[in-house]
């Protein structure tokens, strides 16, 4: 009994001090591990139509370094209708800016697939209170659900 309780403590005391994660072996630099795990995609639907699909990425979660007065998302749409007709909304509040950016970008490293069809955008939003935040894009007919980030995690 001794010697599995002995064991058993041992065992506790060294996979403790284990700082091994899932992306230990992939070779991610900080700010990619922190924009995977706050990267958000969804599909731009009416009905059962999809009308484009997207990906956000929160980067006030990212960089440290960020305006903390508003709240910035990196934002890479395509749309089936080729149009820069859509409205983002976070917690129902429109942006205070919309800046259209190139494919390759200051943010692009941070998405894993990067293609020509879609139209990247860094959207800015004043500040909201320290809720979580809830980011929609609509299209005319087609609309996304909200997208659910956490406050600030810095």
């Amino acid at each position: 009994m001794k010697t599995f309780l002995f064991a058993l403590i041992t065992l506790i005391f060294i996979s403790g001090c284990a700082t091994k994660n899932a992306f230990t072996k992939l070779g991610l630099e900080d700010s990619e591990q922190k924009a995977i795990e706050n990267t958000r995609c969804a599909k731009v639907i009416s009905g059962d139509i999809v009308g484009g699909i997207f990906s956000a990425i929160y980067l006030n979660n990212i960089y440290e370094d960020i305006n903390k007065e508003h709240k910035m998302f990196y934002i890479s749409m395509y749309l089936k209708e080729k149009s820069d007709n859509f409205n983002v909304t976070l917690n129902n509040e429109k942006p205070i800016q919309i800046k259209k950016l190139p494919d390759f970008n200051k943010y692009s490293h941070l998405l894993p697939s990067k293609n020509k069809w879609t139209q990247n955008y860094l959207v800015t939003f004043k500040s909201a209170p320290n809720s979580d935040l809830n980011l929609s894009i609509d299209s005319g007919q087609y609309s996304s659900g909200p997208l659910s980030y956490s406050k600030d995690q810095q």
